[in-house]
């Protein structure tokens, strides 16, 4: 079955699909940005805080992706 490009950008980009797709970036840049801190936490409990952030971005990148699969498993 062919889908045309103008069909799948419009398919790809409706507002349930771009909201998950801003949790994944957010997500994605909590991730990135807590790890880069990591090395100048000088205290313990910075150290926890940024791990903490960390695995929240790490969380939210999953829960997104696994939205977005959902949703595209459920309206095939």
């Amino acid at each position: 079955m062919s889908v045309s490009a103008r069909d799948a950008l419009e398919y790809a980009t409706r507002d349930e699909f771009l909201k998950l797709y801003a949790v994944l970036a957010l997500g994605y840049v909590l991730t990135i940005f807590s790890t880069s801190f990591a090395g100048t936490a000088v205290t313990a409990f910075g150290f926890l805080l940024v791990s903490l952030v960390a695995l929240a971005g790490l969380l939210a990148m999953l829960v997104a992706a696994v939205g977005v699969l959902h949703k595209i498993i459920a309206e095939s």
